[in-house]
């Protein structure tokens, strides 16, 4: 049941950056809602359904709105992969690991997808003008993996077993 909710989340979150954040008011900040889900999927539940779901919406974003198929598809897969190889390098959640990581990737995210875009002729962008949108996407994607995170703990992780269990021994 949380995986049904792991992927309706990130429709939700395309929905919402495609629609909400192109209104004028809100287009100044872009935050893309679908990478920072994909990382925190990547932290709660793992490679195997962070990669199945980054390759999923990827697809679905690049049939509607995207340039050519497979861009998105490839880009948010490895980035998936990724976050969920630094997660699992670390023994417990943490806040601060997920932030640099959402940044870090980002920055990944874009360069890939930069890299890409410009191997098949599809954009014209200097590396210049990419850098300085990479560095303005890692701020806001950073500030809303922040504010997500508490969230995604409750509603997608694991629960933690314990190896001994502390109820039974309470009477001594």
């Amino acid at each position: 049941m949380r995986m049904v909710w792991a992927f309706a989340l990130l429709w939700l979150g395309l929905i919402v950056e495609s629609t909400i954040f192109e209104i004028p008011p809100m287009n100044a900040i872009q935050p893309d809602f679908v990478l920072v889900i994909l990382i925190l999927v990547a932290l709660m539940r793992g490679p195997n359904a962070a990669v199945l779901f980054a390759i999923a919406i990827g697809l679905i974003q690049d049939i509607c709105y995207g340039s050519f198929i497979g861009l998105n598809a490839f880009a948010y897969g490895v980035v998936a992969y990724f976050a969920a190889a630094v997660f699992g390098q670390f023994m417990q959640r943490n806040l601060a690991v997920t932030f640099f990581t959402t940044i870090v990737l980002t920055f990944v995210h874009l360069w890939i997808a930069y890299g890409l875009t410009r191997l098949f002729a599809v954009t014209a962008d200097s590396p210049s003008y990419v850098l300085t949108q990479s560095m303005v996407s890692m701020m806001i994607n950073g500030i809303v993996a922040l504010m997500l995170y508490p969230a995604f703990v409750r509603l997608l992780a694991r629960p933690r077993h314990s190896r001994y269990d502390m109820t039974s021994n309470a009477e001594g």
